[in-house]
C-alpha cells in the first residue's frame, strides 16, 4: 500500500529542485559574461578614467573654495565608468582580428567572451552611461555622448582613427580632455586655471605617449590589419624615441604651469610627473634580447610605465588637496 501511494518520478520528469536550475544557470552565465566584459574593458583603464573625472571635479571645486555635490559626483563617476566600459568593449570587438594575430589573451580574442555578448554589452553600458549622466546633470550627459562618439570613432571600421597614429592621438587626447571637463561639470563650478593646466598636460600625455606606446609589441598584427601607426611606418625605435621626447616636453610644460599657478596640488603633480617621465624614457630604451627574442613585458614596458605615472600624478594631486 505504501509503495502504491509513493509517486514515481520518471527519469525525464522534472524534480522539485530542477525548477531553480534554469534561472540559476542563467544567472551564473550572465555574471560570467559581465566579468569577461569588465576584463575586456581593461580594469586599470576603467579606474583611470574615473580617476580623471574625479580629479577634474575636485581640483575645480577646491579652487572655487566649494564642496562638490557628492551625489552628482558619484552618479557622474558611475556614468563615466559605464561609457568607458562601452567604448573599450567596442574596441575589443573591432580589434578581434588583430588581437588574435598578436596572440592576445583577452576574453574576446581567446574565445571566453562571445562577440554577440560583447556587442550587447556595448549597447547596454552606453545607455546606462547616458541615463546616469543625465541624472548627474545635462552637461555631464552631453560630455558622455561626446565621449561615446569619440570612442566609437576611434574603433569603428568606417572611421578607424586607431589605424593612424596622428588620428589615434587626436581622438584619445580629446577623450581624456572630455573626461576632465565632465568632472568639472559635475562639480557645479567654473573651470579653474589649475584644473585647466592639469587636464591639458595629462590629456596631451594620453595622446602623445599612451596612444603611441600602446602599439609597441603589436606591430605584426597591426601591419596585417593595414594600420599605419608610427611603430609600423617608422619602426618601434622611432616610436620609443617619440614617447621619450614627448614625456620630457610635457614635464617642462607642467612644471611651467605649476610655477605660474603656484598651487600645492599642481606642484605635487609636476614633481611626480617629472619622475614618471624619466621612468618612461628609461623604459623606452631598446629592450635586450633573451634567448633570441624579446619578452612581451619588455615590449609593453613604456606603456605600463606611463599608466603608473598617470596613477601617481592623479593620486598625488588628490592627496595634496586633502592635506592642503
Amino acid at each position: 500500500m505504501t509503495q502504491a501511494l509513493t509517486p514515481r518520478l520518471s527519469p525525464t520528469s522534472p524534480s522539485v529542485f530542477s525548477v531553480f536550475d534554469v534561472p540559476w544557470s542563467s544567472l551564473l552565465s550572465t555574471a560570467r559574461t559581465v566579468r569577461m566584459c569588465l576584463r575586456e574593458a581593461r580594469p586599470l583603464v576603467q579606474v583611470m578614467f574615473v580617476l580623471r573625472f574625479v580629479t577634474g571635479a575636485l581640483l575645480t571645486a577646491s579652487a572655487a573654495h566649494q564642496r562638490p555635490d557628492a551625489p552628482h559626483l558619484l552618479i557622474g563617476a558611475a556614468a563615466w565608468w559605464a561609457v568607458t566600459v562601452s567604448v573599450y568593449v567596442f574596441n575589443g570587438v573591432s580589434d578581434l582580428c588583430e588581437d588574435r594575430a598578436n596572440r592576445s589573451r583577452r576574453p574576446l580574442a581567446s574565445g571566453r567572451l562571445s562577440e554577440g555578448a560583447a556587442r550587447r554589452a556595448v549597447v547596454v553600458t552606453a545607455l546606462a552611461g547616458l541615463l546616469l549622466g543625465w541624472a548627474a546633470g545635462w552637461k555631464v550627459a552631453e560630455a558622455a555622448a561626446v565621449f561615446l562618439a569619440l570612442g566609437y570613432a576611434y574603433s569603428a571600421p568606417w572611421i578607424a582613427a586607431k589605424c593612424r597614429s596622428w588620428s589615434a592621438s587626436t581622438v584619445t587626447c580629446a577623450a581624456a580632455g572630455t573626461t576632465y571637463l565632465a568632472g568639472v561639470a559635475s562639480s557645479g563650478s567654473a573651470l579653474s586655471v589649475e584644473a585647466a593646466v592639469f587636464a591639458l598636460v595629462l590629456s596631451l600625455g594620453v595622446g602623445l605617449i599612451a596612444a603611441v606606446a600602446k602599439d609597441l609589441g603589436s606591430t605584426r598584427g597591426d601591419a596585417l590589419a593595414g594600420r599605419r601607426t608610427l611603430a609600423v611606418v617608422r619602426g618601434e625605435h622611432s616610436a620609443r624615441r617619440f614617447c621619450a621626447v614627448s614625456g620630457g616636453a610635457l614635464t617642462l610644460a607642467l612644471t611651467a604651469g605649476a610655477l605660474w599657478v603656484h598651487e600645492v596640488p599642481l606642484d605635487a603633480a609636476a614633481a611626480v610627473f617629472a619622475v614618471g617621465a624619466l621612468c618612461v624614457a628609461g623604459r623606452c630604451l631598446p629592450p635586450r634580447m633573451k634567448n633570441g627574442r624579446i619578452a612581451d613585458n619588455r615590449l609593453r614596458a613604456p606603456y605600463r610605465s606611463w599608466m603608473a605615472t598617470q596613477y601617481a600624478v592623479h593620486l598625488s594631486a588628490l592627496g595634496a588637496l586633502v592635506l592642503a
